[in-house]
């Protein structure tokens, strides 16, 4: 499958809901077997995620991080902070941390990108 197809698809199956014979279909599942499996198709959503959501990745250290950022946001962009399974979270002011999950809002600041090992700077927004 090359990217022209699997963007055809992707527009298909990106809706909010779909129902179950879909998501049970032989198309879907080819769909998402090469949504994970093709690490180009994969960026490709998830770049196309960060522009609907109007989230500048671009201003992040490598996409590994955006991703990370961008998982520990409500759609409205602000920070989720009740969930559980955020690994990696940038605040206002440009404090990037791991959050520390023990009910509170602890975290361990970090001065460098855990995946692609650049300096982080907190004039990042």
């Amino acid at each position: 499958m090359n990217l022209k197809d699997f963007k055809l698809l992707h527009h298909q199956f990106s809706q909010a809901s779909l129902p179950e014979e879909v998501l049970q279909s032989a198309e879907y599942k080819l769909y998402v077997k090469f949504l994970f499996k093709n690490k180009e198709f994969f960026k490709w959503v998830a770049i196309q995620d960060f522009k609907n959501a109007g989230f500048d990745y671009k201003k992040m250290c490598c996409r590994k991080m955006a991703d990370r950022i961008f998982e520990g946001l409500h759609k409205n962009g602000n920070m989720d902070l009740d969930n559980k399974d955020v690994v990696m979270r940038k605040w206002p002011d440009g404090t990037f941390g791991i959050p520390i999950q023990d009910g509170g809002a602890a975290i361990i600041k970090i001065k460098f990108c855990p995946w692609c090992g650049k300096k982080l700077k907190k004039s990042i927004n």
